[in-house]
């Protein structure tokens, strides 16, 4: 189907290595064939990493979390100096191959460290190709580990959002600097991302990414809209909420077990039969 003004387009942020391989697979991409009424796009963005970037991370964000509210600063100080000559930069992309990327649906190889603190970049890549690449009037940034279903959100849309004005909406937090929307499910217009792409530069570089994204969009005026996600953290949950509530779901979120045993496909197996009594 040609996408058009209505149409969504999906950007996946995206680890091709296991358990996210995995999970996308055999668990996520059951759920684009289901949908074959709505008319949307999916592309998956990933970085490629190496030990060096790996121990980085993993040393970073130990420090940030798990050592007390001095290192924690240090680290945000460290990351506002280190990471501030790049604070404009958009990273090179590349189309990838089924056999670079692992996976059978469009993926885009975003030349930045696979790391927690350079996730920003990966998002601004995105909005990038969503503005120059696609047609589409709305994009979704999400992960590996969500299932989307149009039909709410296309709702939601008609329902409540002004088209004139710059949309930026999902599940909202509070964090220090102000309200903020999930990384893991944010929707936009291409007038909230024309906006954030052309001031990239007020993103903060030692926040988490999506907290990043409120910080900056709430200085140039748009605020979020609230938009609500069904997280499933196990089977049990899944087998206690109706159906009526998981068809009226535009984003549910699968967080189930430990990342050396995610337990993610198991959910979406189950939650695909449920859902397929509705496709039709």
């Amino acid at each position: 189907m040609e996408l058009d003004e209505s149409s969504f387009f999906v950007g996946v942020m995206h680890m091709n290595r296991d358990p996210w391989l995995s999970i996308v697979r055999d668990g996520q991409s059951l759920f684009w064939d289901l949908q074959r009424n709505s008319v949307f796009e999916v592309v998956y963005f990933y970085s490629k990493t190496n030990k060096f970037y790996a121990l980085l991370n993993q040393s970073i964000e130990k420090l940030r979390w798990d050592s007390g509210r001095k290192a924690s600063y240090g680290i945000a100080y460290a990351l506002m100096i280190g990471l501030a000559p790049w604070k404009k930069s958009i990273p090179r992309l590349r189309k990838s191959s089924p056999k670079d990327s692992g996976l059978k649906f469009p993926s885009v190889a975003v030349k930045a460290p696979e790391m927690i603190s350079t996730i920003r970049w990966k998002k601004i890549s995105i909005l990038k190709y969503f503005l120059e690449s696609s047609k589409a009037e709305f994009l979704i940034i999400t992960n590996s580990s969500s299932i989307l279903n149009f039909q709410p959100l296309e709702k939601f849309i008609a329902s409540n959002i002004d088209k004139s004005k710059p949309l930026y909406a999902g599940p909202i937090h509070t964090g220090y600097d102000g309200d903020f929307v999930s990384g893991s499910f944010t929707l936009m217009n291409r007038k909230s991302a024309e906006i954030l792409l052309a001031h990239r530069s007020s993103i903060p570089l030692h926040v988490m990414d999506d907290i990043g994204f409120g910080t900056a969009l709430s200085k140039l005026g748009i605020l979020p809209c609230n938009y609500n996600s069904l997280i499933l953290s196990s089977e049990a949950a899944l087998d206690e909420i109706s159906d009526e509530e998981i068809m009226s779901a535009g984003h549910i979120r699968l967080k189930a077990g430990t990342l050396q045993n995610r337990t993610d496909v198991q959910i979406a197996h189950k939650l695909l039969e449920r859902m397929s009594k509705y496709e039709n």
